[in-house]
């Protein structure tokens, strides 16, 4: 990946100069002066400051800024890349950034910058109401810059865990699958998920995922030859302006753009081991094996104007094209085919005559681009328009729209019934259900009656009605539930 820290690249000393040279080779126009007064003012500001692994601490923003500008982003990006650390750690302020970067540098450092201690100076909150809060905060302000500002920061702070204390590291991993990851996802960062889920992986599973690194590089040395001699043969076949000896596929490579390999990652191994086995230890041996793992994503690329000329074959098409005609012939064969976790795309499962197995993505040029980058569109709206504050990680759960009984829409989790709708609505409403009624039917309907999308709901109260405790047999949503927890924690009589 461009711009990740693994190996000895973490413990590089960097420059400013390994941040501009990919950002002037992203861009004819470049604003390098901002950048670079970016960089003086971070510089200044973390000075003296190391981190826990005893590195100098503007390593780590020159790092995400440096991924920032690998991924193609402006100036005002990368120089907030630079900045992110300086509110949340140093003596500056939001005011500070704004006046001497702009707005849209402030913007985004605003939406990176967790709340700190100076925050919560006159309240007395506990560790999990303060992270609450800060999350809710974080997915308020988030938008589509200072996203990816973000997804860098997580990416380099998960490659640089060795001074950070082993309580740490295990929390940081569960936050970034529990919130940065959903994310990423929002903006379809795939790429970018399955990086983070990689370190995560690395972090809470160290074992197994050892296992799997020595195991896998085990195999792919023993057939070595064999799958270098089958992937330099698909590069071939998948190259552009080839011309095959198939007469049935060769008009089909106009749109070849090429072919893209990597190694398939850990994480996703261990995903496929755990959906088919049926005691993770007995059957460890019997599935990590070259006949029933892939350990090589390939990634064909086509032109996105297959689908704008004529004739027209999908890309899905002219692959099984290939197949048939070029691939087959020269000892190929599919084993079948799956779908991935995230972006549910489908790949299929090539093998080579010795049994080597070879997960196989065929994309547009523009759906590559996405699922590689995400939405990197200039956008600095806000991701989410609603936050569960009681529970962050909620906000993340797939919503249904129903309607409020004036016509207003609004959003709730899926599964959720009409006592949850009552308690999105108004706390009272919730503690007071009497019954609801949905679209213009008269039917009064109990409090666990499930809601479906398009639901026009209607909730009579009945002030004479107070929960009992079998109430939360009638809830799925946190913040129906934390009503609830806080209606009877106010009726237990209190000790002293």
């Amino acid at each position: 990946m461009n711009g990740m820290t693994k190996g000895t690249e973490k413990d590089r000393v960097l420059s400013i100069n390994d941040v501009l040279a990919p950002y002037k080779e992203n861009h004819g126009v470049c604003d390098v002066k901002l950048i670079r007064n970016a960089y003086d003012y971070a510089a200044s500001m973390h000075s003296g400051t190391k981190r826990g692994s005893g590195e100098a601490y503007i390593n780590h923003p020159l790092r995400v800024a440096r991924m920032v500008a690998a991924w193609g982003f402006e100036a005002d990006v990368i120089s907030a890349a630079l900045l992110h650390d300086v509110v949340e750690d140093c003596e500056a302020t939001l005011d500070d950034i704004g006046t001497l970067f702009g707005a849209g540098v402030r913007r985004i450092v605003d939406a990176v910058t967790a709340l700190s201690d100076r925050d919560f100076a006159d309240h007395t909150l506990t560790k999990v109401q303060r992270d609450i809060l800060s999350d809710a905060r974080l997915q308020k302000r988030m938008n589509g810059k200072a996203l990816y500002v973000k997804i860098a920061d997580r990416l380099d702070n998960l490659s640089t865990l060795d001074g950070v204390p082993e309580a740490k590291r295990i929390p940081k991993a569960e936050h970034t699958r529990e919130i940065i990851i959903p994310m990423a996802l929002c903006r379809h960062a795939y790429a970018y998920a399955e990086q983070l889920n990689e370190l995560c992986f690395e972090t809470e599973h160290p074992q197994m995922d050892r296992q799997i690194r020595e195991r896998a590089k085990e195999i792919c040395e023993e057939n070595y030859a064999c799958c270098s001699r089958t992937m330099d043969m698909l590069t071939e076949v998948f190259r552009p302006f080839n011309r095959p000896d198939c007469k049935e596929v060769v008009k089909f490579w106009q749109y070849m753009k090429g072919m893209r390999r990597e190694n398939r990652s850990r994480v996703s191994i261990f995903r496929q081991i755990s959906r088919e086995a049926d005691n993770i230890k007995k059957d460890w041996d019997k599935l990590l094996t070259k006949e029933h793992i892939a350990f090589y994503d390939l990634t064909v690329v086509v032109s996105d104007r297959i689908l704008d000329e004529n004739p027209h074959p999908t890309p899905i098409d002219m692959f099984f094209h290939c197949f048939a005609g070029v691939l087959a012939p020269r000892g190929m064969y599919l084993t079948g085919c799956g779908v991935t976790t995230y972006a549910k795309e489908v790949y299929f499962i090539l093998a080579d005559d010795m049994d080597n197995l070879y997960r196989v993505f065929v994309r547009q040029e523009r759906d590559d681009r996405r699922y590689r980058h995400g939405d990197t569109t200039d956008d600095e709206g806000r991701i989410f328009p609603e936050i569960n504050e009681i529970d962050p990680r909620d906000t993340y759960n797939e919503k249904i729209r129903v309607f409020r009984k004036n016509g207003s829409a609004m959003m709730i989790d899926r599964g959720a019934t009409v006592l949850d709708f009552a308690f999105a609505i108004h706390t009272d409403l919730g503690l007071h259900f009497g019954y609801a009624m949905i679209d213009e039917s008269k039917t009064q309907l109990p409090a666990y009656t499930r809601l479906n999308e398009g639901d026009t709901i209607t909730i009579v109260a009945d002030q004479k009605v107070d929960p009992s405790i079998t109430w939360f047999n009638y809830v799925r949503t946190k913040k129906a539930i934390h009503h609830l927890v806080s209606y009877f924690q106010g009726r237990i009589p209190q000790e002293g």
